[in-house]
């Protein structure tokens, strides 16, 4: 056979054992990436445990008002919603009721499901004005509205409150507008904070939600809300007498 052909079939014999020995190209890594997410996944997939909550950290049921949600119906409108319009400022998402007898007021923040989120309790010819502040009422324009404001187009909304029995105006725990501050101190124990302002003196308590809870340090006597996200009470006192209290509930 003529050397010619021998050195041919001798070029063509080692590209082949090349092609045959050559690395992965990428597109064979890719598909190796795709075989490696197509395996089956373990059966028993493995979570985190739940951290648990110590025997030594007392548990606190929230206060609250024995209104019922049912009641709440009553000012709803033909769309299940609940506004409300007073002069040139609106309520949304806000039950009002009130006692004339006590010149007293309640109103219920509501998130969904009718999760009461705030809930205010004053006396009806005198909120505090922090009180008034922290209540979400809108201006025409879709802004929050002024405590100027607020205070001008109150009155409306007190008019469209609806009337109920002094009875409801007792919260859970037994607190009526004008308890004592010692009788608040007993019930809730030492404040996480206290401030004084204009001859109003505000008592704070902080509650961690056990719902939850991650495993924070609490600190010394500090106690936890049961059943809860976290909550909040707010109390203000002028001489000594309860005029006014917010509870807050953290959004489930």
């Amino acid at each position: 056979m003529p050397s010619f052909h021998l050195g041919f079939f001798a070029i063509v014999f080692l590209c082949c054992a090349c092609n045959n020995s050559k690395p992965n190209t990428p597109i064979d890594k890719v598909n190796a990436n795709i075989d490696s997410f197509t395996k089956p996944l373990s059966a028993n997939p493995k979570y985190p445990e739940p951290i648990p909550i110590p025997e030594s950290i007392q548990r606190w049921v929230v206060d609250d008002y024995p209104i019922s949600d049912a009641m709440f119906a009553t000012q709803r409108i033909d769309n299940n919603q609940i506004e409300k319009h007073s002069g040139q400022t609106s309520a949304y998402d806000q039950v009002w009721f009130k006692n004339n007898a006590l010149k007293q007021i309640i109103i219920f923040e509501l998130y969904t499901d009718d999760h009461r989120m705030v809930t205010f309790h004053f006396y009806s010819n005198e909120p505090p004005t922090e009180l008034l502040q922290r209540m979400e009422l809108h201006a025409a324009n879709g802004e929050f509205a002024t405590e100027q404001q607020k205070r001008k187009d109150f009155g409306g909304f007190i008019k469209q409150a609806s009337p109920i029995n002094a009875k409801y105006f007792i919260s859970n725990k037994g607190f009526k507008l004008g308890d004592t501050k010692q009788k608040a101190l007993r019930i809730y124990g030492k404040p996480t904070k206290i401030t004084r302002q204009n001859g109003i003196e505000k008592l704070e308590w902080a509650f961690i939600g056990d719902i939850m809870y991650g495993g924070s340090i609490l600190r010394k006597g500090q106690r936890m809300a049961f059943n809860s996200f976290g909550h909040q009470a707010t109390l203000y006192f002028k001489n000594g007498k309860l005029i006014g209290l917010i509870l807050h509930n953290d959004i489930p």
